[in-house]
């Protein structure tokens, strides 16, 4: 849409708010009424048209778009003149003209550079996260806990609004668990549509391969041995492969006779294991199932939404003769998936936790500030262990003080649950909704003694809530995260009038001086951390010896890469979490500083800068973290995945060393122990993202100079020395 055609709706629109005619307008204007109707089309000739008309109409949205289109947007994209946040992005965009215009003056002071910069980025990021409308709502939680169904219900992804309170008219593919194949993002659109993100070929031959190893030491569905190693991939993924080679096992019934797995059938046909894998490979056709997208046809809406529910079918198990393996699955639905709000929302059913949520794409969500994560629980073990071990885990390897503001903890109920609830009194619940507040007490309580207190909880039964409840709560929760930022940034601007305002004022300067004499000093002191007390790679270790055996088997048979598991994403932690204690006494010692000097009344002209600079530490300190995990992934990760010697060792040690995982443990750890090398460059590289992420910026928002590492030495330059597996 043009802008003129924009203004033109907008104008109408006004007029409409107003109770005013276009005879009326006109009137006003000293203009004819046709005038107006053009105007109204977007046919506006200059601005001074668009005021005037904005001024005849006179209520707050005409002012509102009066003050819009005087804007020159020269440091952020024009918004829409309906956008929600309009009024704060224009208050910003003035804001960094203001500050432009004073870092391009002829004279600055020196102690108000730094200070200018600082607040110029900070304000721009406002601008940037405000100007997007995109937040998803992710939802994740263990196998069978019900997570699917209630997306689809909040969502309204269902056959038919009348009988939503049916859950097998669910748009997705629901069950008893183990039914979600992939990752599903769901987004609002023109039509019914969906598009496969497939896995690679090499992954399926390679998932053939274990699922053809499993059948083969099989016999009559039965596993040889008590002790025979698990070999079969997750139940989801045997059940697409299945369906897509045409081996689908037969569904037995009760009392009737034992069916027979044609798989095994097949492979007794066979007298080498490779020979199987080849038959089972070749009979999924790989090579015809290159279709990526495909959309509904029709006009009817309760047609286009059966024909989603069986076409998403067919491809989540496998069924569909045109798509291969799905690896991530994007539906596209021409209705909106939480209604009543500006935003444009998607929702992201994950693939069931497994064993541990600590797995990359769910860690990456939870990180992503845009998305607000939907933990689903069981009533019974709310909030769920595994989710619990998540937040933590995320908490000692990432800098966030935001992060619990994104997340939500919700209670899936189901019939009876609420109604068995009891008070401290002992006293039942009077109804459901009382069940429901003593249920939520108790997650709150198990939160807080976690230290994860914070966490929004509510309750769910997808069988006979509304979820236009649960809908309103969601959309609510992200239109707090925007208000946040809206005030951060309201902040921001008062403390760019403050700074301003000091231009001029001597004893403003000297008192801004002497902070970042202080501050300077402070980085001299600090310009190296204290040396790290743990490698890298024990988190990695910790995390082999407590995962599954069958999932740390799968990693190894990947070089350390597997959806469920995977070894950098670990080594990545580790070297956060080591990087956040180092640096945890030295920021702790620079906020103190800070927060003695705003409570000193003497530097009362410098508060709005240093509140500033206090929210900007977190920042510094979470790029250093962020740029520690970077570090140590690009320094081991070529020569560990490289490493085929070592992973063949570790793979070939399943179900013949016992206990398998810390063998496997063992042996990594002693990979890593013999090239300090690689550890000694990641440390240099940290030392080196500690003065460029946090040192530099501290010392040039306190308009000093750039840091210098200890005997001037460059900290980050050598390379890692190449290492054999």
């Amino acid at each position: 849409m043009s802008l003129h055609i924009e203004i033109g709706r907008c104008l109408s629109e006004e007029r409409g708010e107003a109770n005013l005619t276009q005879k009326q307008v006109a009137e006003s204007m000293g203009v004819h009424q046709s005038r107006i109707s053009r105007l109204e089309q977007g046919e506006g000739a200059d601005w001074s048209e668009y005021h005037r008309y904005l001024e005849v109409i006179g209520t707050t949205g005409a002012q509102r778009l009066s003050q819009a289109l005087s804007v020159e947007w020269k440091h952020l994209p024009r918004p829409s003149l309906r956008h929600p946040d309009l009024v704060v992005l224009i208050d910003t965009e003035c804001a960094l003209e203001r500050l432009d215009s004073f870092r391009q003056g002829p004279s600055i002071p020196q102690v108000l550079a730094g200070q200018a910069d600082l607040l110029f980025r900070r304000l721009q990021g406002f601008g940037d996260f405000l100007l997007r409308l995109e937040h998803r709502i992710t939802y994740v939680g263990e196998i069978g806990v019900g997570k699917t169904t209630a997306a689809c219900r909040q969502a309204g992804l269902v056959l038919d609004a009348g009988t939503a309170h049916d859950l097998r008219g669910m748009l997705l593919d629901t069950g008893g668990g183990r039914t979600t194949l992939c990752d599903v993002l769901v987004r609002t659109g023109e039509r019914f549509a969906l598009q496969v993100d497939p896995v690679p070929d090499e992954e399926v031959y390679r998932y053939v391969a274990e699922l053809c190893r499993a059948i083969m030491e099989r016999k009559d569905g039965e596993a040889v041995g008590a002790s025979a190693v698990d070999y079969r991939p997750a139940e989801e993924i045997e059940r697409a492969l299945r369906n897509m080679a045409d081996l689908l096992r037969p569904t037995r019934r009760k009392g009737g006779p034992p069916v027979v797995d044609p798989a095994a059938t097949l492979a007794s046909s066979f007298g080498k294991l490779q020979d199987f894998q080849a038959e089972f490979a070749s009979r999924l056709t790989l090579w015809r199932r290159t279709r990526r997208s495909i959309h509904f046809e029709g006009a009817d809406p309760q047609a286009g939404r059966q024909w989603l529910r069986d076409t998403f079918t067919q491809i989540n198990n496998g069924r569909h003769a045109d798509f291969s393996l799905p690896g991530r699955i994007v539906l596209t639905v021409p209705f909106d998936l939480v209604s009543g709000t500006p935003f444009e929302i998607s929702v992201t059913d994950t693939r069931g936790v497994d064993g541990s949520a600590i797995r990359p794409d769910i860690v990456a969500q939870l990180k992503d500030r845009r998305a607000l994560l939907v933990l689903c629980s069981k009533w019974g073990s709310a909030p769920d262990p595994s989710l619990q071990e998540l937040l933590k885990h995320v908490a000692d390897t990432e800098v966030d003080p935001a992060l619990l503001s994104r997340v939500v903890v919700l209670v899936l109920a189901r019939a009876g649950d609420a109604l068995s609830m009891r008070h401290d009194s002992g006293e039942s619940a009077a109804d459901i909704d009382d069940g429901y507040e003593i249920k939520k007490a108790h997650v709150e309580d198990a939160l807080q003694r976690i230290d994860l207190l914070g966490v929004d909880v509510t309750v769910f039964d997808a069988a006979c809530d509304d979820p236009g409840e649960l809908t309103a709560f969601l959309g609510g929760k992200i239109a707090t995260l925007r208000g946040a930022q809206a005030d951060a940034a309201r902040q921001t601007i008062d403390a760019v009038d403050q700074m301003l305002r000091n231009v001029e004022k001597a004893q403003a300067l000297a008192a801004l001086a002497a902070i970042g004499n202080e501050l300077t000093i402070f980085a001299d002191r600090h310009a190296r951390l204290r040396e790290g007390r743990r490698p890298v790679h024990n988190r990695l270790l910790e995390a082999i010896r407590t995962r599954h055996p069958r999932t740390v088997w799968a990693t190894t048979r990947r070089a350390g890469t597997f959806w469920n598991f995977d070894a950098y994403q670990h080594l990545g932690d580790g070297a956060s979490a080591e990087a956040k204690r180092r640096a945890g006494q030295v920021i702790a010692g620079l906020r103190e500083i800070i927060a003695n000097k705003l409570a000193d009344p003497e530097m009362e002209s410098a508060h709005g800068f240093l509140g500033q600079l206090l929210d900007d530490i977190d920042r510094w300190e979470s790029d250093f973290v962020r740029a520690a995990r970077h570090h140590a992934v690009s320094v081991f990760k070529p020569v560990l995945a490289d490493a085929a010697d070592l992973w063949g060792r570790c793979e070939g040690m399943y179900g013949v060393r016992a206990p398998y995982r810390v063998a496997v443990a063992d042996e990594i750890g002693a990979w890593f122990e013999a090239r300090e090398e690689l550890q000694d460059e990641v440390d240099r590289r940290v030392q080196r993202g500690w003065r460029t992420s946090v040192l530099e910026p501290l010392r040039t928002a306190s308009g000093g100079t750039e840091v210098t590492p200890e005997g001037g030495a460059d900290l980050g330059s050598a390379s890692p020395a190449p290492a054999s597996s």
